[in-house]
């Protein structure tokens, strides 16, 4: 299989409009709304500027914390790989 030039192979999306919270290294919460998620990444929208690079905990009512690196932001919006395997709940 070859691959498409500008291609980028991602994991099955679902949308979503899920509140939450970023939970930063240093301790402080920031709220966001999960915009879409997968079983690899995250992509989120926030009134806070959340650095590319950080380790995260990306806390969702009713399931927990997951461990994330944001891995680009832009504007109000922000996106995310988890650093262990999640899989994504069955409604």
């Amino acid at each position: 299989m070859s691959r498409i030039p500008g291609h980028i192979s991602r994991m099955p999306r679902v949308s979503v409009a899920h509140d939450a919270m970023l939970v930063m290294a240093d301790g402080s919460e920031h709220p966001v709304v999960i915009t879409d998620v997968s079983s690899g990444g995250f992509h989120l929208s926030t009134e806070d500027t959340i650095p590319i690079g950080s380790h995260v905990f990306l806390r969702v009512a009713r399931y927990g914390d997951f461990p994330a690196q944001i891995r680009w932001a832009l504007g109000s919006e922000a996106g995310g790989v988890f650093l262990e395997p999640v899989e994504l709940p069955q409604d």
